[in-house]
C-alpha cells in the first residue's frame, strides 16, 4: 500500500505546536546565526536547504557582511565555514577578517605599520583564529563542477556546515548559445539542488544593477529586487533575498526621522519565504570593514521562554492531541 500523500489539519497543528514549543524552549535560533539577532528574528538563521542571496551595488560593504557573519559562525556557533572567492585571493580575504577580529585598519594590516598596542592585540587575538573551521577555495571564474566538486570533499572531510559564494555572477557556467539570464537561473538552481542534497545553508552575493543608482532621495535610493541582475530568477529561486546599502555612499547622512546615517550599514530583508519582511540597521566601519550591532540593539528581547505560562498551554494542547483519537475519514 502507497504512503498517503496528504494529512489532515489535526496532525499538521500538532506537528506545527511541537516545532514553536521547542523554538520556545531553546534559545537559540532553528538555524545557523548570522551573528546579527535582530537578522535572525526575521530569517530564524540559515536554515538547510535553502539558499540565501545577499544583493548590493559595489563598495556597500557585502564582502565585509559575509566576513563578519562567518567570523561569528565558525568562533561563537563553532561551526564549519567554506567560502568560494571569486573576485578576490583568499590571502585578501584572510587580511580583511584579520582586521575585522583584531579591529585594526587593513591598510595598517599590509604596510605592517602597527603601532606598540596593535600588535599587543593581534598577538592577543590571532589565537582565536588559528584553529577555526574556515576554508577558502579562491578561484576567479569559477566553473561550476569545482564548486560542487570542493563543497562535496568539504562537507565529507571536513564537516562544514554552511558555505559562502563572494558573486553570483562569477559562477562561470558558459555554454555556447547561452544567454546571461539563462547562466544566472542554472546558476541558482543548481545552488538551489546542491544546499538540498548536501542538506546545508548557501549563501550567495549578487551583484545590482544601476538603477538605484538613478533613483533620488531616500526612499528612492533603497534597493529593490528589480535591481538584481536578472532579478526575476534570483528572485524566483532564492528563498530569502537580502539588499545591504549604505546610504552615506550616495551623500545621504539623516533619515526621515532625523537618525545620523554617517557608518551605518542598512539590510533590507525583501523575500523571506512564508515569513515577515523588514530593514535592520548596523554599524560599519570602512577602515577594518566591521560589521557590528548598534548600540541600541546590542541587548537581545526577552524570550518566549521566560513566559512559563504560555508554554505550559502549549504543552497540555500537545496532551490533548496525543490522548485523543484521530477523527475517521
Amino acid at each position: 500500500m502507497s504512503d498517503i500523500g496528504y494529512s489532515n489539519m489535526r496532525s499538521m497543528l500538532k506537528d506545527c505546536l511541537c516545532e514553536i514549543q521547542a523554538k520556545a524552549a531553546s534559545p537559540h535560533v532553528a538555524g545557523i546565526s548570522s551573528g546579527f539577532w535582530q537578522l535572525d528574528l526575521l530569517t530564524d538563521g540559515f536554515m538547510n536547504g535553502k539558499v540565501y542571496v545577499i544583493g548590493a551595488r559595489p563598495c556597500m560593504g557585502i564582502e565585509e557582511l559575509m566576513l563578519s557573519m562567518i567570523e561569528s559562525i565558525v568562533l561563537e556557533e563553532k561551526q564549519s565555514v567554506l567560502l568560494f572567492s571569486t573576485n578576490h585571493m583568499k590571502s585578501d580575504y584572510v587580511y580583511r577578517l584579520l582586521s575585522i577580529h583584531c579591529d585594526i585598519p587593513t591598510s595598517k594590516l599590509h604596510k605592517g605599520g602597527l603601532d606598540m598596542y596593535e600588535w599587543e592585540r593581534v598577538d592577543k587575538r590571532v589565537a582565536y583564529l588559528v584553529d577555526a573551521p574556515l576554508f577558502i577555495h579562491d578561484c576567479l571564474d569559477l566553473p561550476i563542477n569545482e564548486l560542487v566538486e570542493t563543497a562535496r570533499i568539504c562537507v565529507r572531510e571536513n564537516g562544514v556546515k554552511i558555505i559562502f559564494v563572494d558573486c553570483l555572477q562569477m559562477i562561470n557556467l558558459a555554454k555556447e548559445g547561452e544567454t546571461p539570464s539563462d547562466r544566472i537561473a542554472k546558476g541558482m538552481l543548481l545552488l538551489k539542488k546542491l544546499a538540498y542534497l548536501l542538506n546545508l545553508p548557501i549563501v550567495v552575493g549578487s551583484m545590482m544593477n544601476r538603477g538605484v543608482d538613478y533613483r533620488e532621495g531616500l526612499i528612492g535610493r533603497e534597493p529593490q529586487l528589480k535591481d538584481l541582475a536578472f532579478s526575476s530568477y534570483i528572485e524566483g529561486l532564492a528563498d530569502v533575498v537580502m539588499m545591504v546599502h549604505r546610504p552615506e555612499q550616495y551623500l545621504i547622512y539623516q533619515d526621515e526621522n532625523g537618525r545620523d546615517m554617517h557608518g551605518v550599514m542598512q539590510i533590507f530583508v525583501k523575500k523571506n519565504s512564508l515569513k515577515s519582511q523588514g530593514c535592520i540597521y548596523l554599524n560599519y566601519r570602512q577602515d577594518t570593514g566591521g560589521v557590528s550591532l548598534t548600540e541600541d540593539t546590542k541587548s537581545k528581547p526577552v524570550s518566549l521562554k521566560d513566559y512559563g505560562e504560555v508554554n505550559e498551554t502549549v504543552k497540555s494542547l500537545i496532551k490533548t492531541f496525543d490522548l485523543e483519537e484521530e477523527l475517521p475519514f
